[in-house]
């Protein structure tokens, strides 16, 4: 099949994607995070209201509070929110409309027209994606394209035998999905948080180390302890750390075909309390306690760092341990200057706040899950 036989069936697959939000107003649709619904108590216009779906899938509503929306449908909300209003409203009439939908953010790379990043409702198919990414380049290899999905999970798919069957591949797109659509050269590809991702011409004995010096290097928030090679079906991690700090036995010699992907680093850390800008940060490889308490702006006017607190969620349960950061900065004790984790709090008392009472509100494990969402 050729190229442009291919773009005009894509063509038609991307017209579709146009008619599809009238079929997602039905019933049978399933709301998530993300979606904003409007909310409507016939002869209570306090009560009515349009929300924003949350990340832990509930929305806030007049004298009924938190109520979970997500993994229901509208119907199904319908009855659940006329039963809760039914304390409070004779007879209530209660309707749920979505004003909008939630979006899945998908990338389509290598050979298209148009590479880059896409929002799409979920349901849509792989082949939808490509059409509206321009569809495939006259150097796609369609027939070895993949999906690569987190960075321990990559999919094989044939989107040639697809096309020319006009059927999507068994695979629902999940957020953060990237699409790759490779070329039919000899080419190394290289993707994700590098300066210049894309394609390069294979040299004899190249490494990894070569391959991130030709894309410039990796951005600053880049997962250098997470990265791989895709090769064939095949992942294999890369430690770019170790690469970077000089380790030759982690700077493997890269094949024809293969692809190295960088990942974003999603890590995060919380510094709460009397800092400067208290809120959710990065974690950077190698972070530590007192790097944390410095990207928060340090301490406020009242802080007192003798008794930093830094609690950690471990088997479902809070662990805490309380951290004299002057003594780590006056250079006498470094040990507790500890490595932080994925969803680690650190707090920075008050001076003069009773700590007892403080740990007993933090060490709620659901404080964690407020902060993070899905941890």
């Amino acid at each position: 099949m050729k190229t442009g036989a291919l773009l005009s069936i894509l063509s038609v697959l991307f017209l579709s994607i146009a008619v599809t939000p009238a079929a997602w107003a039905q019933a049978a649709y399933v709301l998530g995070p993300g979606d904003v619904i409007e909310v409507a108590v016939f002869g209570e216009a306090d009560l009515s209201r349009t929300v924003t779906i949350k990340p832990d899938g509930t929305v806030a509503l007049p004298l009924i509070g938190e109520v979970k929306a997500a993994g229901k449908t509208t119907e199904q909300l319908v009855g659940e929110l006329t039963r809760l209003y039914a304390r409070y409203v004779r007879t209530p009439r209660v309707s749920v409309t979505v004003r909008e939908f939630r979006t899945n953010r998908v990338y389509v790379l290598g050979q298209v027209q148009r590479p880059g990043e896409y929002q799409v409702r979920p349901g849509v198919g792989v082949l939808e994606v490509l059409a509206s990414a321009g569809g495939p380049t006259t150097r796609a290899d369609l027939a070895k394209a993949v999906l690569i999905r987190g960075s321990t999970q990559t999919i094989p798919l044939n989107l040639l035998e697809a096309i020319a069957k006009s059927a999507n591949p068994g695979v629902d797109l999940q957020p953060g999905d990237v699409l790759f659509v490779p070329e039919t050269d000899r080419r190394i590809v290289v993707l994700g948080q590098v300066n210049r991702p894309g394609a390069y011409d294979l040299m004899e004995g190249q490494r990894v180390a070569d391959l991130l010096a030709a894309a410039g290097g990796v951005t600053s928030k880049a997962a250098l302890s997470r990265a791989f090679i895709v090769r064939g079906t095949e992942q294999i991690s890369v430690d770019l750390q170790k690469i970077l700090a000089g380790a030759t036995e982690a700077n493997l010699q890269v094949r024809p075909g293969d692809m190295l992907v960088v990942p974003e680093n999603q890590s995060r850390v919380a510094v709460l309390g009397a800092v400067v800008r208290p809120g959710t940060y990065d974690l950077a490889d190698g972070m530590k306690l007192v790097d944390a308490i410095a990207m928060a702006g340090g301490r406020g006017e009242r802080g007192d760092l003798s008794r930093v607190v830094v609690i950690r969620l471990e088997a479902g349960r809070t662990r805490s341990v309380t951290v004299n950061v002057n003594q780590i900065l006056a250079r006498q004790d470094a040990a507790q200057n500890v490595p932080l984790q994925h969803g680690d709090v650190v707090y920075v008392p008050e001076a003069g706040l009773d700590l007892r009472q403080v740990l007993q509100y933090l060490n709620a494990a659901s404080l964690l899950r407020l902060i993070f969402g899905g941890y």
